[in-house]
């Protein structure tokens, strides 16, 4: 169990900080460092990175321009996942 706990607390510590990183290149107009940074912390779930990456898909900021990509992005930052909770 705790095993478990360290695990999702230093997932959760990687996504935050992949975001922040993403958010500080923003903040330079390093855009294609900012999309690297997103995408991985979009692809581990994290909704506010993936609403990042829809804009930047979609107005071409740090990478071709790509309305379906940035749908996808998009989509999936408004989707619902439920999380199943672990009975003890």
């Amino acid at each position: 169990m705790k095993t478990i706990l360290l695990a999702l607390i230093v997932a959760v510590t990687i996504q935050a900080g992949d975001l922040e990183n993403g958010m500080e290149a923003l903040e330079r107009g390093d855009f294609k460092s900012a999309v690297v940074f997103f995408e991985n912390s979009a692809n581990s779930g994290n909704k506010m990175a993936q609403q990042n990456l829809s804009v930047m898909y979609n107005n071409g900021y740090g990478v071709k321009k790509n309305t379906e990509t940035a749908s996808y992005w998009l989509n999936r930052a408004t989707r619902y996942e439920s999380v199943a909770t672990i009975s003890h």
